[in-house]
């Protein structure tokens, strides 16, 4: 058997810059000795141990993503934002040397002994409630990186963005163009998390101009079809003109359904939405959103990760990343 000890002798290195390629982190080894220690592991048949490898180092490679599986026809990864934000993860923990394991879960008294017989080096999680998180935090010991997270809970690492702001900038746009006729669609807003806060700040911008939003007018929406919503909201001798959805992939639904009732976008409806994913720009109109910048989330979340899994006794910390609106074509001024 091929020994990391047999391609340092080979390549004139120390084990420790031949172990250090191997797991992909090569920031401390210059190209040029990396290419030649791969030359050498190849030519050689190295094939790494995975299992020796995580026995010395009393964890695996392994990164855990846990997401919410709520068991309907789609796998969370058909959610655009989802496999953004996780595509990006897996590349960027690879670069460390690491590799991701995605897990849907139902139920989340679950997730602790799975962690544990994984023997993963830590865990991503997306958008969690303070019960969930609690008993997580008090189960494991490894780095817990939680996203888009409003929690009361103490030393909680967590990523996330100003969603009250993102909703202000939605409300403050659809004013300055003289709509005060509004609606927001989005899942059920809930206890503290994000969709409460996006919709919380839609309503204080509204209510700063003296616009108040009918609570007939905040449709919950679990991905059915939303052509009987619009045409509720639309229907009738004071229809709405304006919707803030809280994902793109909603907006998009929306401008699905206004073409099955024959309304234009933006002359009929116009429509905000949240995110800005790499297919609104070329949606027709493209879309009005409130962008986040998901690939530095995620880069801000992996800089945690290897931060607390080098230094387990780092502070843990909150980091909040600004929100902008991106001004397109599917608004139009009154």
């Amino acid at each position: 058997m091929i020994r990391l000890k047999d391609i340092a002798q080979e390549a004139g290195v120390s084990m420790m810059t031949v172990s250090r390629v191997m797991n992909g982190n090569k920031k401390e080894v210059s190209p040029k000795t990396a290419e030649r220690i791969l030359e050498i592991a190849a030519r050689m048949g190295y094939v790494p141990n995975s299992s020796a490898r995580s026995l010395a180092s009393r964890s695996s490679r392994l990164i855990a993503a846990v997401l919410t599986d709520y068991g309907d026809a789609r796998n969370p990864l058909c959610d655009s934002y989802n496999g953004c934000f996780f595509g990006e993860i897996a590349r960027l923990v690879q670069r460390e040397g690491y590799d991701l394991m995605i897990h849907y879960v139902k139920d989340y008294k679950d997730i602790s002994y799975s962690l544990k017989t994984w023997n993963v080096a830590g865990a991503v999680f997306l958008g969690m409630f303070d019960d969930n998180i609690r008993e997580i935090q008090e189960n494991n010991s490894i780095p817990l990186i939680f996203t888009d997270s409003y929690s009361s809970v103490r030393r909680i690492i967590n990523v996330g963005i100003d969603d009250y702001e993102g909703g202000r900038l939605a409300a403050g746009h659809f004013l300055e163009n003289g709509h005060t006729n509004l609606a927001f669609i989005g899942p059920k807003a809930l206890g503290n998390g994000l969709i409460m806060h996006r919709l919380q700040g839609f309503c204080s911008c509204l209510r700063d101009a003296g616009v108040s939003l009918p609570q007939e007018h905040i449709l919950p929406s679990g991905g059915e079809e939303l052509t009987p919503l619009l045409e509720k909201l639309t229907s009738g001798p004071n229809p709405v003109t304006g919707i803030f959805t809280t994902s793109d992939t909603c907006a998009l639904d929306l401008y699905y359904s206004a073409s099955c009732l024959s309304l234009r976008v933006p002359e009929d409806l116009s429509i905000i939405g949240f995110d800005d994913l790499p297919h609104s720009s070329r949606s027709l109109p493209p879309l009005t959103t409130v962008r986040q910048d998901i690939f530095r989330k995620a880069e801000v979340a992996c800089e945690l990760l290897m931060k607390h899994i080098r230094e387990p006794e780092s502070p843990a910390e909150n980091i909040v990343l600004d929100v902008s609106l991106v001004v397109r074509g599917s608004v139009k001024k009154r």
